[in-house]
């Protein structure tokens, strides 16, 4: 709380009769209709149960603010304390008050979703064989090292086809590049198809002529002449999905190998999370390569082995008979709202060993804080950390998650109506997973514990620029994002209904006013930065019994998160993520951008289905 003492001992109740249950049974105030009655009270009711109370607005807006993770009744009533005098006068009556909001059923029970999500036995995972792409751009290198790892650790027998589809700019690398899939593809008993620039441009013809009417918004989504000057990770995604239509589908990024490693942390069974991962640092590559164990199985088979199950035949997969109410400690009520027994397991992802795979440095401020006080304690880390990439980032034990954010190597149950790719820029992993749980809110993103090496070519390194902490001036910040990050404003279950809502999200804020559109970059630059400095100041907190030069280490990220005010950004010096524009030129190509975006998820559907029956007739190398 942010003030304790303005918590009113006081509280007002219509008659309900309670419900008794385990005192350390976890909890967390459910996602509450709030109607304000006049004075200071509100009629609170929870759609799921069609239970209501009448609460003071301080005692309402107190307990969904602090209360929407799963805990104890006593450890409801510890957080609530935390930073008060610590009487036991007002330990009692925030007591009384939390409990009165659990037996007049405002709640979510812990106990009620791990019966929802009992494991559920269940024969072996589908056997359909998955489809591998491979996405490159201009490394050769690393794309033969890949090639390799694939045909000596994979089984390949177990996959349909893999495909290689190349973003290169230079003819060299291309020419490369095909060379070496046909090298591999020759010693492999299954198809290794290299998919190019002419490739790409037989896919975009033919679906072209098919649906000519669609042919903006596919000239939007796989034209490679049309993103040329601009870097196009979603463009070559894309493609893969158009690929693999109907099919699973197992993503790599061309700097990482086909080898899975045990984390170098576990935890026994498994976490429904909204937090962030779990990291060690390690000196060199040799460290993390002599002590971390190789899984028994390889990363294409480990992503299939639950993809696309229901979260019941998913925790049986994992090796469960029954759910703890533990597994939800690091859930909020957004998340486990939207649980149930159909909730499926639309995208898979791994922890990564060497390079995070992060723009920069600054995820460092982030960390949980045993995974800060890892870094902290062991003399010497954390300047190594600064310089080189060399770590361990994921999770220590298998976690279901709302969202997809980011893996080199990914699994996709493209079986499923998943939307696109938005084509360029960055970010586009964390775009695609907010576009997948808006169109499948009950959907999840299960992150598995093992990790596989991750090791660019040429080795990065990080600089000073990579450490700041400055807020980006660069728009679309983070507004891209937020335009996806309310699902529940949609009230339609069907996904195809759901992402033409979405599409219509982004068709209106292309429409916004310059002034208006900057305006609003502003307000969420504003509240990125609060946000950012509200948990370095956590952070600060945190370290307090940490090594100086780690606190020194938050410290100056902190000053420089404060040094960069939003009141000084102008229209006419805008800059943008995307190319090199400036001003109000900005401003218009990302309102052309979401506005042909939201035709191209329109549009989607039949494209998709387009490609599922031209991909099998068009002859690939």
């Amino acid at each position: 709380m942010n003030d304790p003492n303005s918590f009113s001992y006081t509280f007002s109740a219509n008659p309900a009769p309670k419900r008794p249950g385990p005192a350390a049974g976890l909890f967390a105030v459910d996602a509450l209709s709030q109607f304000p009655l006049g004075g200071d009270q509100i009629l609170a009711r929870n759609p799921r149960n069609g239970r209501e109370m009448v609460q003071p607005a301080d005692h309402l807006r107190t307990l969904v603010d602090h209360c929407s993770r799963f805990r104890t009744l006593e450890e409801h009533v510890a957080e609530l304390m935390e930073g008060s005098d610590g009487a036991p006068e007002r330990a009692t009556a925030i007591r009384a008050v939390v409990q009165s909001f659990r037996d007049g059923g405002l709640t979510l029970s812990a106990a009620e979703i791990c019966r929802d999500l009992a494991p559920t036995p269940t024969a072996s995972p589908v056997a359909d064989k998955p489809v591998v792409a491979i996405i490159t751009c201009d490394r050769p290198q690393a794309l033969d090292r890949l090639l390799e790892s694939i045909r000596v650790n994979a089984d390949l027998e177990a996959i349909e086809r893999l495909w290689v589809v190349d973003d290169s700019r230079s003819a060299e690398n291309s020419a490369m590049n095909r060379e070496l899939t046909a090298i591999a593809g020759a010693q492999a008993p299954i198809g290794f198809h290299y998919f190019g620039a002419a490739e790409a441009r037989k896919l975009l013809d033919e679906l072209i002529e098919q649906l000519p009417h669609y042919e903006k918004a596919i000239r939007f989504l796989i034209d490679r002449e049309l993103w040329r000057d601009h870097k196009s990770y979603g463009l070559a995604r894309n493609f893969s999905h158009l690929l693999s239509v109907g099919k699973r589908l197992t993503v790599f990024d061309d700097d990482a190998l086909c080898k899975a490693y045990e984390a170098p942390l576990s935890q026994a069974g498994v976490a429904f999370s909204v937090g962030q991962q779990e990291a060690a640092f390690f000196a060199n590559n040799a460290e993390w390569q002599d002590g971390l164990a190789h899984c028994d199985h390889d990363p294409i088979a480990g992503h299939m082995q639950c993809l696309g199950l229901a979260v019941p035949q998913a925790l049986w997969v994992l090796g469960l008979t029954q759910l703890e109410q533990t597994a939800l400690k690091t859930a909020t009520t957004d998340f486990a709202c939207h649980l149930g027994r159909d909730s499926r397991v639309l995208i898979t992802e791994c922890g990564s060993l060497g390079d995070p795979g992060t723009a920069g440095n600054r995820w460092l401020g982030s960390l949980s804080a045993a995974s800060s006080e890892r870094l902290a304690t062991r003399e010497g880390r954390l300047k190594q950390a600064l310089e080189q990439p060399c770590c361990w980032v994921g999770r220590e034990r298998p976690e279901f998650r709302q969202s997809s954010s980011m893996s080199q190597v990914t699994g996709f149950d493209n079986r499923a109506f998943l939307p696109p790719y938005f084509p360029v820029g960055r970010g586009e992993d964390q775009i695609f997973g907010l576009a997948v749980r808006f169109i499948y809110p009950d959907s999840v993103t299960l992150q598995y514990p093992w990790a596989i090496p991750h090791l660019p070519i040429p080795a990065r390194n990080w600089t000073e620029r990579d450490n700041d902490y400055s807020i980006d001036d660069r728009f679309p910040g983070t507004l891209f994002s937020r335009l996806l990050g309310y699902p529940n404003n949609c009230e339609a279950e069907d996904p195809q209904s759901r992402l033409a809502f979405l599409a219509r999200i982004f068709m209106d804020a292309a429409e916004s006013p310059d002034r208006r559109l900057f305006n609003r970059f502003l307000d969420d630059r504003h509240g990125h930065r609060a946000w950012q400095l509200q948990k370095l100041q956590e952070k600060l907190r945190q370290s307090s019994n940490l090594p100086t030069d780690w606190t020194s280490y938050v410290e100056n990220a902190l000053r420089q998160a404060q040094a960069s005010a939003p009141g000084e950004l102008k229209m006419d010096t805008l800059t943008s993520k995307v190319g090199d524009l400036q001003g109000r030129e900005v401003l218009r190509f990302w309102r052309d951008a979401w506005r042909d975006f939201g035709g191209s998820l329109l549009a989607w559907k039949d494209i998709r289905e387009a490609a599922r029956e031209i991909v099998p007739k068009i002859h690939f190398a």
